[in-house]
């Protein structure tokens, strides 16, 4: 039976009770922030960087004299904003208002174009003496020492390399390509694999400079992981035999300019304690690693501006018209 008249229910009082109770709820949730960002950004899209890397550089960064102090502000966090391929704002993350007011502008970070970069990598092989090449194993043979179980297994050995195309006389295959030179030796374990049908891939980095370049974020030691590398993809051809005059000789002078102890085995050499004979990489794809990704294009390159780029210029309709020689690799002189 309902209560006296002009009393209210005690069903109805604990609903307008609730009602109120969410009233005041919604009211509190619709006070706080969902997101966005100073500086005019709102409109902008901030992907958080979660790389553990660039959280140690932060780290580095803001390192104070004590950071075990508990009355130390929390370290800030940093997003990205893109805005295309080749330029990249890194802003400080907004922890609180406190830091937010003493934020310096935001740093911008303009990473090389694609072209420049492939510049930069034609200019590594330019300049590189030494390369990891690394071969598949063939199937075994009733004339090899090879163990049967390494059939289809990769093996990576250090090869002498030159860039000597430019130096040839013959350009009927139509000039530089950046085909790196090889002198072959027939006791090799990667000439081998490769004459028995195996594709070969060459490594080469800048990491022998690190002790010549600066630090790459302050407070950040020097990192071997943030210079250049490029992996080339192909083949092991020879050159045609008997060869010409000239172009034995053009390869004998540019090879030995980079290594001249290579005269001991130098093809033909009737010293020689091993035969070899010359032959060049066809590289047909290649793959680039400027340095650490915010700074750096990683990808693969351009095959049709690769081949394209000489040292003083690039053939018509490549690029900008630039030359390797036209960039420099980080702690080169200028």
């Amino acid at each position: 039976m309902v209560g006296s008249r002009g009393s209210v229910p005690s069903f109805l009082k604990l609903l307008l009770i609730s009602s109120v109770l969410v009233v005041l709820f919604s009211l509190q949730v619709s006070g706080v922030p969902l997101g966005g960002s100073d500086n005019g950004l709102q409109d902008q899209t901030l992907l958080k960087d979660d790389d553990p890397l660039k959280d140690f550089v932060t780290s580095v960064a803001n390192e104070k004299e004590d950071p075990t102090l508990a009355s130390s502000p929390p370290k800030p966090r940093f997003s990205i904003r893109i805005n295309s391929q080749d330029d990249v704002y890194i802003d400080p993350g907004h922890h609180n208002e406190a830091v937010q007011q003493d934020q310096q502008e935001m740093t911008i970070t303009t990473r090389p174009s694609w072209f420049t970069s492939t510049l930069m990598a034609r200019r590594l092989l330019a300049l590189s003496k030494f390369g990891v090449a690394s071969t598949i194993y063939p199937p075994p043979s009733p004339n090899t020492r090879v163990p049967p179980a390494l059939a289809g297994q990769s093996i990576s050995l250090p090869e002498y390399i030159a860039d000597c195309e430019e130096a040839l006389l013959d350009a009927d295959d139509g000039g530089p390509q950046g085909n790196p030179i090889l002198l072959g030796l027939y006791v090799s374990t990667t000439f081998q694999n490769a004459a028995a049908g195996s594709n070969i891939s060459l490594s080469i980095d800048w990491w022998d400079h690190l002790n010549k370049t600066s630090p790459l974020y302050p407070g950040f030691p020097l990192s071997a992981a943030g210079l250049p590398r490029v992996s080339l993809l192909g083949y092991v051809e020879r050159f045609p035999t008997p060869i010409a005059n000239e172009t034995r000789q053009a390869l004998e002078s540019c090879f030995l300019a980079s290594h001249p102890d290579a005269e001991a085995w130098l093809p033909g050499n009737p010293d020689s304690p091993h035969a070899g004979f010359w032959a060049k990489m066809v590289v047909t794809k290649a793959y680039w690693i400027g340095g650490f990704g915010d700074l750096q294009q990683i990808g693969w390159i351009n095959m049709t501006e690769w081949n394209g780029i000489r040292k003083d210029r690039s053939l018509p309709g490549v690029g900008d018209g630039r030359g390797w020689d036209d960039v420099r690799l980080p702690g080169e002189d200028a």
